[in-house]
């Protein structure tokens, strides 16, 4: 059975959506790009850094926060032997998938960037308001994930609560940004989705290349 045959099947949507969000890299993202990913080795390129205020921020993209042995295929190999026997809608369906969910969910962090400084382009899933600003939010690589598609993998998800002064006016909530503060390994779990990472007091700016 060939790629596209297998996608047709159900066993496949859920899965395919998942190594969708998780392996696209998008070399040079723009603010009309659905997903704002890392290009490949770009934690082996030499630090971008930007500076605000007099403070110096790391830029990053989202495969930085991956750590280096680890990727969805793995999962997806693993599995694949099993998922190419058992038959759809089965209860030993329901289990592997939910099996599967579960290890994409608990995707594990990368403790290197645990407490650094950095500057990180991504698209949000409102979680908290004060009025019509957005003070809390998922930072996630591609639009829509959390509301209107599956929640990205942990380790591809912030939680991130806004400094005084830059919330996210609701108007302005379907454009990416850029989120800059500490970034930390603190996982969250949210009403939307498991969060691997955390940022507190983050500042806000309108995404530009």
């Amino acid at each position: 059975m060939n790629l596209n045959e297998r996608i047709k099947h159900n066993r496949w949507r859920f899965v395919w959506v998942f190594l969708l969000l998780y392996a696209v890299a998008v070399r040079s993202p723009h603010p009309g790009a659905q997903t704002l990913a890392g290009s490949t080795g770009a934690a082996e390129e030499a630090a971008t850094l930007f500076t605000l205020d007099g403070v110096d921020y790391e830029e990053v993209m989202w495969d930085a926060l991956i750590p280096n042995d680890f990727t969805a295929e793995q999962i997806m190999a693993k599995y694949e032997p099993q998922l190419a026997q058992i038959e759809d809608g089965s209860e030993e369906a329901d289990a592997l998938y939910a099996q599967m969910v579960k290890e994409f969910n608990s995707a594990p962090t990368n403790d290197e960037i645990n407490g650094t400084l950095i500057r990180l382009p991504g698209f949000i899933a409102p979680l908290d308001f004060a009025g019509e600003t957005i003070t809390e939010f998922l930072l996630v690589p591609n639009f829509g994930a959390c509301i209107h598609l599956p929640p990205p993998p942990a380790n591809q998800t912030v939680l991130v609560k806004t400094a005084e002064g830059h919330g996210i006016h609701v108007d302005d909530s379907y454009a990416p940004i850029w989120i800059m503060g500490k970034l930390t390994t603190d996982g969250k779990t949210t009403e939307l989705a498991e969060a691997g990472y955390f940022m507190a007091d983050a500042l806000i700016e309108p995404y530009s290349n």
